[in-house]
């Protein structure tokens, strides 16, 4: 089986602080540290599982600077048999563009697939819908949050997703498809630095995101960036040890949390 999984270069922002420039119309990413997306990490490790289980290839695929070779370089490491990226001057904010501009690329270029896998989503935008998007406009099924394959067959996969409340759907999917791998389907192997450098001697393609740019208009266009208003500092209760509680208590019920 042949895989196609695309996966993005994010910055890590969860223990830096964010700085806006450009009067809010920009982050200033010069000093973040940046690192493979986390869902697209267990796509890579279930597509490698797949294929080295019943055979075929894994070629990873990265839409975004040419600093996104690192992710590719990490993906061969994993076990992907290669890597392809495509240059973009300006980060894709818009879904739908992004879906537009994969869809150009797999159309042009020919690459053959039996399966494309994307992460849920990805941590710099969060519209989770990239996968969504992607099979519409190729018109290939789609199955979203999925945190288990149960088997994987010439024509169709079976497939279980995650549903509200602790629930799972087990579904049968057509090949060719779409499938949007949800964190927690694998342990993702580790990767050591020996392994990216013999990586990097893998042959990695680069393609120029212009020549795909047919019919990749927005349909979002970022205006402004935000810090999230401030919020009331903690209210520091004093007194005698009985009287505390007492109050304690009055905030609780007041806030819902105690009945």
């Amino acid at each position: 089986m042949n895989i196609l999984v695309f996966t993005k270069r994010v910055p890590a922002t969860q223990e830096e602080e964010l700085r806006l420039i450009s009067d809010g119309k920009d982050v200033d990413f010069s000093k973040l540290p940046f690192k493979v997306n986390d869902w697209d990490n267990y796509a890579v490790e279930e597509a490698v599982k797949i294929v080295e289980k019943g055979g075929g290839a894994v070629t990873a695929v990265s839409i975004g600077s040419a600093e996104s070779d690192e992710v590719l370089r990490r993906a061969i490491a994993m076990g992907a048999k290669d890597g392809f990226l495509v240059e973009v001057d300006q980060a894709l904010h818009d879904p739908f563009a992004r879906s537009a501009l994969i869809r150009n690329f797999i159309q042009k270029e020919g690459t053959p697939f039996d399966v494309i896998f994307t992460g849920v989503q990805s941590e710099d935008d969060q519209f989770a819908s990239v996968g969504g998007i992607l099979a519409a406009l190729l018109k290939l099924p789609y199955v979203s949050m999925v945190i288990g394959i149960d088997s994987v067959e010439k024509d169709h996969m079976i497939v279980r997703r995650e549903l509200e409340g602790g629930l799972q759907e087990r579904v049968r999917v057509a090949t060719p498809c779409v499938v949007s791998i949800q964190s927690g389907i694998n342990e993702p192997r580790y990767v050591s630095i020996m392994g990216i450098r013999k990586a990097s001697k893998v042959e990695r393609k680069s393609f120029k995101g212009t020549d795909y740019d047919a019919g990749k208009d927005a349909h979002i266009e970022l205006v402004q960036w935000t810090y999230p208003p401030k919020k009331g500092g903690a209210q520091m209760l004093t007194g005698e040890l009985g009287d505390v509680c007492a109050k304690l208590m009055e905030i609780l019920k007041e806030k819902g949390v105690y009945q």
